[in-house]
């Protein structure tokens, strides 16, 4: 499944999250992934329930209150919020512009208010992963031993020119990427389709996916995924680094 944030922007009135993907959570705690749109100096107050919360910021700026703490952040970037803990959001001057990612914590409390950024000079590059070719810089920002829910990891990635991140699956996580500047083919299951800034997708559990950078430009990006509680996931790599695997359906 792929949609586009700027075609669900209108959807996205302020302060009222709109769903990105209906069907969330088949075999995963994901309970939602929704856009918000905050226009400048908006209060957006968040009761977490037994819930893991966090968000990508993709534009713009806003300050996040979670007692004890409060933090400025400025996209691009991510915050990972306490679990089953309310916290505050006031966009900045410009607004901000948000994914907010939403998963089950079984009604486990911990953590403590956490940011990063997607800053490419902390990507180390090494071989493109999953049978993929070329070269690909990557970087966990936080990993399972940073949540209390089933959330696994968010990461960011690049891709340059001819690179590839091969044809995969994963057993017991779905995940999602969400592309930050630069256009690829994004293949999901048979299908193949050019994406480009602001695309974001989702990928199944035991579904094949993987992603090519045939461009010029860089292709810069996000990966979320989420597994299924008590079990273990595990990552399948399909043979195929997907440079021969034009796309068969049109940019949607």
């Amino acid at each position: 499944m792929i949609t586009y944030v700027d075609s669900r922007a209108a959807a996205a009135a302020a302060d009222r999250p709109h769903s990105l993907f209906a069907e969330l959570g088949g075999s995963t705690s994901w309970r939602c992934f929704e856009l918000l749109e905050l226009l400048p100096s908006v209060t957006h107050e968040a009761t977490a329930g037994g819930d893991e919360v966090g968000y990508l910021v993709l534009s713009g700026g806003m300050t996040v209150v979670q007692t004890p703490d409060r933090v400025l952040v400025q996209a691009p970037a991510a915050v990972r919020c306490a679990a089953a803990t309310p916290h505050t959001i006031v966009a900045g001057a410009a607004g901000a512009r948000l994914l907010r990612i939403v998963v089950d914590a079984a009604g486990s409390v911990g953590g403590r208010l956490a940011t990063d950024v997607f800053a490419r000079e902390k990507l180390p590059w090494r071989d493109a992963i999953h049978g993929g070719g070329g070269r690909i810089g990557t970087r966990h920002l936080w990993g399972p031993g940073d949540f209390v829910s089933s959330w696994t990891f968010v990461d960011h990635a690049v891709l340059s020119q001819g690179s590839s991140l091969g044809c995969h699956y994963h057993d017991h996580l779905e995940e999602a990427f969400v592309v930050l500047s630069g256009r690829g083919w994004m293949t999901v299951g048979d299908d193949t389709v050019e994406i480009d800034a602001g695309a974001v997708t989702l990928q199944r559990a035991n579904v094949g996916h993987g992603l090519y950078n045939p461009f010029a430009e860089d292709l810069d990006f996000i990966r979320v995924a989420v597994a299924t509680p008590g079990e273990c996931f595990t990552t399948i790599d399909l043979d195929d680094d997907l440079r021969a695997r034009p796309p068969t359906q049109e940019m949607i």
